[in-house]
């Protein structure tokens, strides 16, 4: 199926630039510190954030994904009409990710793919996360990539996402220890966050492992993933990740361009 017609950037700003657009699949503003992913841009990329106004304060569950999903298709949509070059999706268990891809005609890149990927190519990885109810769904994560032999552990610290701002000290001190116990006993050579809200506990994880392993700050690290894939012009569209045929929905009006797409049609805001 031809895609709606769409506004495409790619390509026509100067070599090496990027507009990259996070979309974060929550509703909870000022859940965490933006300081530390605005000094990790790369050069030549500028970068903009949507939040949802429909869908879960908090990604922590299958339910809490599935919530997400229509926000961040209908958020994608509209990022691409008004001219970005690459997505990201701002959460580790990748909400919506292949519906992003067959959604639009740029690179969508999922914090735990890109994030998950890099660390199996280095060995054996852990994923320190919030939740230790989280490992089953890290683990079918992992599977999906062709990741799980090298995922050796998924600890949790046991603080929800939502506590990770009000908590700061005790959240960055929880996932220091739990980084350690990964490395110190289940042998990871790289230490990957299993959650975007704890942008910025990079450089305290990695002193205190004092190079017994890497460490991933997963969105930053998708951002520049993102910067790259658009300034080489590569997208994720076509045989891979078709459009949907087109069909009838009903109560989606609060996404606009979603329902737009499911009908065949162009949107514009």
């Amino acid at each position: 199926m031809r895609r709606p017609d769409r506004v495409h950037a790619t390509g026509t700003k100067a070599a090496g630039m990027s507009a990259v657009h996070i979309i974060t699949p929550i509703i909870s503003e000022g859940f965490r510190d933006e300081a530390p992913l605005a000094a990790a841009v790369p050069a030549g990329c500028r970068i903009s954030s949507t939040m949802l106004e429909r869908g879960p304060a908090s990604v922590e569950s299958a339910v809490d994904e599935v919530l997400a999903g229509p926000g961040v298709i209908d958020a994608a949509l509209r990022a691409e009409a008004e001219g970005a070059d690459a997505l990201v999706i701002d959460c580790m268990l990748d909400p919506a990710l292949e519906a992003a891809r067959e959604a639009v005609s740029i690179p969508v890149i999922g914090c735990g793919e890109a994030a998950m990927t890099a660390a199996a190519a280095a060995g054996p990885f852990a994923i320190v996360t919030v939740l230790a109810r989280q490992e089953p769904a890290f683990r079918a994560l992992a599977a999906r990539y062709g990741l799980a032999d090298g995922l050796v552990c998924v600890r949790g610290i046991g603080m929800p996402v939502l506590a990770l701002e009000r908590e700061a000290e005790a959240a960055v001190a929880a996932t220091v220890r739990e980084a350690r116990q990964a490395v110190d006993r289940d042998g990871a050579r790289t230490v990957v966050f299993g959650c975007t809200g704890m942008l910025g506990f990079g450089a305290s994880v990695a002193a205190a492992l004092d190079g017994a392993a890497e460490v991933i700050d997963p969105l930053p690290f998708a951002v520049a993933r993102a910067h790259a894939a658009a300034t080489v012009g590569a997208g994720a569209a076509g045989t891979s990740h078709p459009a949907p045929e087109p069909k009838r929905i009903a109560g989606f009006e609060g996404w606009p361009a979603l329902v737009a797409l499911m009908e065949g049609r162009p949107w514009r805001r």
